[in-house]
């Protein structure tokens, strides 16, 4: 794709946002942080004299990515000032207000001026892009520059347009990064196929992320008091197809459950009606309205899901039977037997180790997953043994944050170092 293929594209997807965000709550919010991003970056860094570290993630997913290295590298140079950006406003509206970092934004749209221009004002020592998100004139102007940029927890596919015949201009901005950070060994040989060779097997990041979790994560009194000595499930990150496989379980009567429901995105219509098919008491955390007959919670309020997975007796994780499956480290390292949809789970490579390792279960139905919780559920043994193995695989896995923090010392030198 030449350069201006890559311009037309970029203003047709940005009309497209602009149309779509008059009916689209998501695309709207985008759409006024567009418009209000270069207040914000002049008001941060009119008075900075500090070294800045970029972070830019993509969305709430590669924010959790990136979220080790981000507080690694605030602890060893504590006198950089950290950006943090995002695309999607998922991730900015929540994390807008992160403790740790000094600057959360939006990224301003990639544009030939506009990169010269965020450049201009950030001026950044070092960057980091987590995981995804190729923007051709961010990338050239910081290669141009020879602002240090890396890639961190990257994966990737052969499907991917880098690897076509076609794909020369992708394969190009690639050569941006002074080193990549790839999460598997099939990534770091699809890249050194096409003539990449500044690729380092690094790992994944999350595992690092939720160890940390696993040590820091708090309790919720009012989940506590829902739950009580009862045992628990938690679905994670649920959407309409994972509801209705799990809502004729829950309403079978046949598990001493209290289930907690986290959705995916809180959406009070959609609430709603998963309540109208439940046919036991819920109750809602934002509301405040503990009900202690109740056997369902619907945490209807942002923050909660990574610490709700510790104790339960299952976790199921959503998205599979839609455009993907959400974040199962989370679950994982807390160690209740997992389970998911059987649809879009493939591209997860810790998905997939845990189905081979029988530690997470994809299930078509209702009847499937009912019938595997049943056989779980009676054999005690297995279950603590499951727990156990579940732990160890997470923290067999971690340390990608060390690596990438050993390639920052080499650029920036050792903190400590006279």
């Amino acid at each position: 794709m030449r350069v201006w293929l890559y311009i037309f594209a970029l203003f047709l997807y940005k009309q497209i946002l602009g149309i779509v965000s008059v009916f689209h709550s998501k695309a709207k919010k985008w759409n006024n942080g567009q418009k209000h991003v270069w207040e914000g970056l002049e008001s941060a860094f009119e008075n900075n004299r500090k070294p800045v570290a970029w972070f830019h993630t993509a969305s709430m997913g590669e924010f959790e990515q990136g979220k080790p290295i981000i507080d690694a590298f605030s602890n060893e140079y504590p006198n950089y000032f950290i950006l943090v950006t995002f695309f999607s406003p998922s991730g900015y509206e929540v994390r807008k207000n992160a403790p740790g970092i000094d600057y959360v934004s939006y990224l301003p749209f990639d544009g030939a001026s506009t990169s010269k221009r965020f450049l201009d004002l950030v001026n950044p020592s070092m960057v980091f892009f987590v995981k995804y998100e190729f923007w051709y004139f961010y990338l050239h102007e910081l290669k141009k520059r020879n602002i240090n940029t890396i890639l961190v927890s990257a994966i990737f596919r052969k499907n991917q347009l880098f690897f076509k015949w076609y794909g020369g201009f992708f394969r190009n901005i690639l050569t941006s990064f002074e080193q990549i950070f790839v999460q598997d060994e099939s990534s770091k040989e699809m890249l050194n196929g096409i003539d990449i060779q500044h690729v380092t097997l690094g790992g994944d990041t999350r595992f690092d992320r939720v160890l940390a979790n696993l040590r820091t994560a708090q309790a919720w009194s009012f989940m506590s008091e829902f739950v009580g000595e009862n045992e628990f499930v938690v679905l994670g990150s649920v959407w309409d197809a994972d509801m209705d496989c799990l809502i004729p379980i829950i309403n079978s009567g046949k598990f001493p459950f209290k289930w907690v429901v986290v959705p995916h995105e809180i959406n009070e219509s959609t609430l709603n009606s998963w309540e109208s098919k439940i046919q036991v008491d819920v109750c809602y955390s934002k509301r405040g309205n503990l009900d202690a007959n109740a056997k369902v919670l619907f945490v209807n309020e942002v923050g909660r899901l990574s610490s709700l997975y510790r104790g339960a007796l299952f976790a199921y994780i959503g998205g599979a039977f839609g455009a993907g499956l959400h974040n199962t480290l989370e679950a994982a390292v807390f160690g209740p037997t997992v389970f998911f949809g059987n649809k879009n789970f493939e591209k997860f490579n810790e998905a997939v180790a845990l189905v081979n390792l029988g530690l997470a279960f994809p299930v078509a139905n209702s009847q499937e997953l009912e019938e595997k919780m049943l056989e779980m559920y009676h054999s005690e043994d297995l279950l603590v043994q499951k727990q156990v193995q579940s732990r160890q695989f997470v923290a067999a896995h971690a340390g990608a944050t060390a690596c990438i923090m050993n390639y920052v010392r080499k650029f920036l030198g050792h903190p400590y170092a006279e």
